[in-house]
């Protein structure tokens, strides 16, 4: 057994990806589209190559996500399991530990810390 990628263009113009299992169903897509072809071709080639490696992130309640931006610095965000972000970092880290550190500081303060209202 196995699964295609199918590239396609949707009714808007724009270009996406669908895995398609042997058996008809659907398995994943790319959730967004693409300006060309060859932007959609770049994205299965990253989902191929990223796959095999990638975490698998169960998430009951609340999940956080540590990545590095577009600038090459490190963040972090915390996700509801819906998807949503409830917080994050604020500012870039110059390491992945230092975000993680972040993180460890976030967990270990944030139940315990009262509220207050300031003027900012």
């Amino acid at each position: 057994m196995g699964a295609t990628f199918e590239v396609y263009e949707d009714n808007a113009g724009e270009w996406r990806w669908r895995l398609r299992h042997d058996n008809g169903n659907i398995i994943a897509d790319s959730g967004q589209g693409y300006a060309s072809k060859r932007n959609v071709t770049d994205a299965v080639e990253r989902v191929q190559k990223y796959v095999p490696d990638a975490d698998v992130l169960d998430l009951e309640d609340a999940a956080f996500e540590v990545y590095e931006d577009n600038a090459g610095e490190w963040r972090w965000r915390l996700r509801h399991r819906n998807g949503n972000v409830l917080a994050d970092s604020g500012e870039g880290y110059t390491s992945r530990s230092a975000a993680v550190n972040a993180v460890e500081s976030v967990k270990r303060d944030a139940p315990g810390a009262e509220e207050t209202e300031t003027d900012e």
